[in-house]
């Protein structure tokens, strides 16, 4: 017997904003085991925003996986999750079509020096049955546009918040300069992700970095 889907994610709406919660590492809720094919499918299925980490493989595979791959010796082959594995599930449970506000944002941890424009075919390939669901973000702008340029249904999103920026913006507070260097980056960017640690100690000390944006 299948289990019944959750329902349709409720949107939070505060002040004229609407905010959306994410699935973050594919978790419904704190409990869950990481990146979970099974609760991937779930989430995308309802509606929901899943957020999944995607590393290189062995043989440039594109993984589901948040830890570095620097020591083969140490993963098990059955540790490793292939991206393709979500658009298998989807298929073996017969989703043929996802609800419009479906979003999978893939969560890029490579620099462009590994994921290589053969990685990037496979992790486009591997989506491709619901491109237009995906959101390709990370870092690297570089690693982000080679694999949005595989299919331009995809869209991206740069996450501005590596550790020398967001060490840099306390040690100075300039947050104008954050914010164009972020932009800068990454002009073709449709979502731009701060880490919750700086929106809420900027607020505190009375600036708005969402607004600024």
């Amino acid at each position: 017997m299948t289990p019944a889907l959750p329902p349709t994610p409720t949107d939070i709406h505060i002040d004229g904003r609407v905010i959306r919660l994410k699935w973050h590492r594919a978790r419904r809720t704190a409990m869950d085991t990481p990146f979970t094919p099974g609760r991937i499918v779930e989430g995308l299925a309802c509606g929901a925003s899943v957020e999944i980490d995607v590393r290189t493989g062995p043989g440039g595979v594109p993984v589901i996986r948040h830890d570095p791959l620097r020591w083969w010796r140490r993963v098990r082959p059955v540790d490793l999750i292939p991206l393709s594995v979500v658009g298998e599930e989807l298929a073996s449970r017969g989703v043929v079509e996802l609800p419009d506000e479906a979003r999978l944002q893939l969560d890029i941890k490579d620099s462009a020096r590994v994921l290589t424009t053969a990685v990037a075919q496979q992790v486009s390939a591997a989506v491709s049955s619901f491109a237009d669901a995906v959101i390709v973000s990370g870092n690297d702008p570089v690693a982000v546009a080679r694999i949005a340029e595989q299919d331009p249904r995809m869209a991206t999103g740069h996450d501005p918040c590596t550790r020398s920026a967001m060490r840099r913006l306390r040690r100075t507070g300039d947050v104008d300069g954050f914010v164009a260097a972020a932009l800068e980056a990454d002009r073709a960017a449709g979502i731009i992700y701060l880490d919750h640690r700086i929106i809420l100690a900027l607020a505190a000390a009375g600036t708005d970095i969402v607004a600024s944006f």
